[in-house]
């Protein structure tokens, strides 16, 4: 693939983000956050995403310092090639796990919703084509895709929207009930609804623009997500009683299902239509991770070849649930909770720049290679 060519600009860096961000999570987000800190969930989620800013802040620090590169190639920078490299196959095997736990999920809610007598392989399969056909050529494909797509999420918070006229606004007092500290590590369930932000880590160079405008897509794109998410968990919090909204994994989907228009019977149906679109952008942008960061591990292979190598190990990763119904359970479990390793490693790498004063240009001079 031509890197050079391979650009895209700062305001397609922002949809990138965003579409990378929503997916499955934000339908079981409310759930998650009512059960971690009852109605306070919202502010937990408020509190994420000033947390999450300060990590894209270390991000752009980082990069500062070595401009035209990304994480992989700063680790190799830093560490040395060999340690680089196995830092590279740890993030190729993240990225193979969130896109595995993207479809698992995925097929769980579509044979829950819409297909119930459907196999999940077909489900999966029909994801897993499509993330191929979207991710294959490049960047520029994905960021122009997401861009075209992006208007369906007003479309979403629309349909949401409506649900307001039977909300209760007592459901979510008395604020702060919880606690600060329950606020607090509630927020970690919240950041762990946002994943995808870790797209900035191998695409920044190669988005064109200073590094004020991509930090600004960069904070715009998580200013975004953020009031967005906590926008739909505070309706679901105003529209369930408490008593409710504990027995309901998909609240958004059950605020839908209640309402019908005159052309419209299954407003929840409408709904996951336009839902699929996230789901598979989400996933998309996985398997190009996967693939770009595979590309440096096996020496520049071509991007096109890993896609497919990659989707078909994601899919066969899909199988496991349909004989061990518990791993899914494990998954959703596990798989977010080690994604803070990778999450905040750049910042342990940033940490190691700065003690030992190493930027690119340093590292390039010392290096024989270079």
């Amino acid at each position: 693939m031509n890197r050079a060519k391979d650009t895209i600009t700062y305001q397609q860096f922002f949809f990138l983000i965003i579409q990378t961000q929503l997916g499955v999570g934000v339908l079981s987000l409310p759930y998650i956050m009512h059960n971690s800190v009852h109605s306070d969930g919202w502010i937990s989620v408020l509190l994420a995403g000033l947390l999450l800013q300060g990590v894209l802040f270390g991000y752009i620090m980082l990069f500062k310092r070595f401009k035209s590169r990304n994480i992989l190639d700063i680790a190799g920078l830093l560490f040395g090639k060999k340690i680089g490299k196995l830092i590279t196959l740890f993030y190729i095997l993240y990225f193979i796990s969130v896109g595995s736990l993207i479809l698992v999920l995925y097929a769980r809610v579509v044979d829950r919703w819409i297909l119930p007598n459907t196999p999940n392989w077909v489900i999966c399969a029909l994801l897993v084509v499509a993330g191929i056909y979207l991710s294959v050529d490049g960047l520029k494909i994905l960021a122009r895709f997401y861009t075209l797509v992006t208007p369906l999420v007003i479309l979403l918070v629309l349909l949401v929207s409506y649900t307001l006229k039977d909300a209760n606004i007592y459901y979510i007092f008395p604020i702060g009930q919880a606690g600060v500290k329950n606020i607090v590590i509630g927020s970690k369930d919240a950041i762990l609804s946002m994943l995808g932000f870790e797209i900035i880590l191998l695409t920044f160079p190669m988005v064109s623009g200073t590094n004020r405008q991509k930090f600004k897509a960069v904070s715009y794109a998580n200013l975004f997500i953020t009031l967005l998410y906590t926008y739909l968990v505070v309706v679901s919090f105003i529209y369930f009683s408490p008593e409710e909204i504990k027995i309901l994994p998909e609240p958004l989907l059950y605020i839908l299902k209640s309402y019908t228009f005159k052309i419209i019977e299954r407003t929840d149906l409408l709904f996951l239509s336009l839902w699929i679109f996230l789901v598979f952008t989400s996933f998309g942008s996985y398997l190009f991770l996967a693939a770009e960061t595979g590309t440096k591990l096996f020496n520049n292979k071509k991007h096109r070849r890993l896609v497919y190598y990659f989707a078909f190990i994601i899919f066969g990763i899909s199988f496991l649930p349909e004989f061990d119904i518990q791993f899914i359970d494990y998954m959703s479990s596990y798989i977010p909770k080690t994604s803070f390793i990778f999450i905040l490693f750049p910042a342990f790498m940033l940490i190691v720049s700065f003690l030992f004063k190493k930027s690119e240009q340093g590292c390039e001079a010392n290096d024989p290679n270079s």
